[in-house]
């Protein structure tokens, strides 16, 4: 029996670039969003401001996990350091959730009438462009090679374009006389952003309590063992979240008349093929000799 712990700095690498492009793009719309809310009383600027602030802290908390989960095992961590990235994700997700209680307080108890002009309209296009800048560049490189962080921020980047793209209908509308859909809009806004934090939480929950891979990539880590010259049953696959990352541990058989040499070149070609998987930071694998 024996391991592999796999290295994807080229993966760390474009996901920290477009992480702190989000981030310095989010803390300048969050304080004009902020303002424009100021000077129009539209509660559609205040939500998608929250939301500005939500993107600003959720990257600065996934820069910190990459850059800490990026750190090899040590004796203190001997199985590294990827729990990083759901603890800082459950941080954020605490304080989104914070965020859109307070846009939903606003939305709901506020009594003026938003003035909505130019600047609303403006800030708002101003903000889906740059997210669809955000989604083209994340789909370049998920082209290139497979990353679940920024599968995760194209992800992210999508919904904030329909968010915001609702909440410009909802400026156009108030133009000709329906003003109260400002702070509805706002409430569906709130509400979008707390349902992101509670899914954000669930999902980050379940990675650091070891959870299961789903059993289709199960499946697939099956198949990408019974690939492998030499290897003649696969008997199990655990696979199993440790932090952001998959640790697998898989028993295979190999034909019986094979020297401990060969039969141990055939579970190093295993686990040097598992831990080529974007997902998978260790493989563990034992050898048995088929019967």
């Amino acid at each position: 029996m024996h391991s592999a712990t796999a290295e994807h700095p080229a993966d760390a690498r474009a996901a920290s670039r477009l992480t702190i492009a989000t981030i310095t793009g989010s803390m300048l719309f969050a304080p004009v969003l902020l303002v424009v809310h100021l000077l129009s009383h539209s509660q559609l600027a205040l939500a998608q401001a929250a939301d500005s602030l939500s993107d600003s802290l959720g990257g600065l908390a996934l820069v910190f996990a990459l850059r800490t989960s990026a750190r090899g095992a040590d004796d203190d961590h001997p199985h590294g350091h990827s729990s990083a990235e759901p603890i800082g994700a459950l941080v954020v997700a605490v304080l989104v959730g914070v965020l859109s209680i307070e846009v939903l307080r606003a939305a709901l108890t506020t009594a003026e009438r938003p003035s909505l002009d130019w600047a609303v309209t403006g800030a708002f296009v101003g903000k889906i462009a740059f997210k669809s800048v955000i989604t083209g560049l994340a789909t370049v490189e998920l082209k290139k090679r497979s990353n679940p962080a920024l599968d995760a921020l194209r992800i992210d980047a999508r919904s904030d374009i329909l968010v915001c793209a609702l909440s410009v209908a909802g400026v156009l509308l108030a133009r000709v006389g329906w003003t109260k859909l400002d702070a509805l809009l706002a409430v569906a806004v709130a509400v979008y952003i707390a349902f992101s934090a509670v899914r954000l939480a669930r999902e980050n929950i379940g990675l650091l309590m070891g959870t299961s891979a789903p059993v289709e990539r199960r499946d697939a880590l099956a198949a990408l063992v019974r690939s492998v010259d030499g290897v003649e049953t696969v008997d199990s696959v655990v696979a199993t979240f440790f932090g952001s990352t998959l640790h697998v541990h898989v028993e295979v058989t190999v034909s019986a008349t094979l020297s401990l040499i060969e039969a141990h070149a055939i579970g190093h070609a295993t686990e040097s093929k598992l831990v080529l998987e974007p997902d998978v930071a260790r493989a563990v694998v034992h050898v048995g000799p088929a019967t």
